[in-house]
């Protein structure tokens, strides 16, 4: 619970930030301090844990069983917005905030055995989705055109994507620099949720329908879906309730940064991801007392 709290007070402070003289682009110096250094660190140390078993299998196999079953409801509900709000929710609800915000809340609700198969569905799940599919989406509703090339290009040249295949084929780490890593991977979570605190929005626009739909799908149905398809197969232990909260968590904020860099309905954009952030500590919480009250 002390976790929790301390998440809240690193949101409360990177929000608060924006009301002194910071600049504009703070959260992405921070962002950039993060994925050049304190992800690729956490990477170096915590991918070496994980078993290559049926749970590793499921970290990868799962953001896109959420991915299909997000564009589906997209599809479904939201046939009748108007086109920049529909892009918006194209690249949102799919996408979840399972790294800058996932993360910290993994460690705080489940422990730091359950980061290396988060990092696993974030680096094989969200981010491959966020290259490609994120360009694709982009590119049709803006009338622009990405190539192959360039998508290949956003994925291979990925810091953490980079280091991600150096701790699958270097698994052990020289002890003379593991204590330098584990001091530059404490940066990740503070960093990254006060990123996170002074990139939200909380100004809640007349689309309110919209809003608790996608609320709801994104927090609600969708991580229902995957807790009742994991009681199908059986699939269970600390693999299993990672994976989940992974697949429940808010709106992925670089999404809705590409979303308004765009012109995909912004103001609604930041209202989204900000309020998903905050909706999202509880539903998440909520998620792991699901999952252990019927394990």
């Amino acid at each position: 619970m002390e976790q929790i709290f301390f998440i809240f007070f690193l949101l409360s402070l990177g929000y608060s930030l924006k009301f002194f003289d910071f600049p504009k682009n703070f959260s992405q110096s921070l962002n950039l301090f993060v994925i050049y250094v304190s992800l690729p660190a956490t990477i170096l140390i915590q991918i070496p844990k994980i078993n290559f078993n049926s749970t590793f299998i499921m970290s990868v196999i799962t953001p896109y069983v959420v991915f299909f079953i997000s564009i589906l409801f997209v599809y479904l509900f939201f046939k009748n917005v108007q086109k920049d709000i529909k892009a918006s929710l194209y690249l949102l609800l799919p996408l979840g905030n399972t790294s800058f915000f996932g993360f910290p809340m993994l460690e705080a609700l489940i422990g730091k055995e359950a980061i290396p198969y988060g990092i696993v569905y974030d680096q094989f799940g969200s981010f491959v989705l966020l290259s490609i599919y994120g360009s694709f989406v982009i590119a049709k509703f803006s009338g622009n055109h990405v190539t192959l090339n360039q998508m290949a290009k956003k994925i291979f040249i990925f810091p953490p994507f980079i280091f991600l295949f150096l701790a699958f084929i270097f698994a052990d780490i020289p002890k003379i620099i593991l204590p330098f890593l584990e001091l530059l991977a404490k940066t990740l979570i503070p960093l990254a949720i006060i990123s996170v605190g002074f990139s939200m929005s909380l100004k809640l626009q007349n689309d309110k329908n919209i809003f608790v739909k996608f609320m709801l799908i994104k927090l609600l149905i969708i991580p229902t879906i995957i807790f009742g398809i994991f009681k199908l197969i059986g699939f269970e232990g600390i693999g299993a309730i990672t994976i989940l909260l992974e697949s429940a968590m808010p709106p992925m904020i670089t999404a809705g940064a590409l979303a308004i860099s765009a012109g995909f309905a912004p103001k609604f954009t930041a209202s989204i991801v900000g309020y998903g952030i905050i909706f999202g500590i509880f539903t998440l919480s909520f998620w792991k007392f699901i999952y252990l009250y019927y394990s």
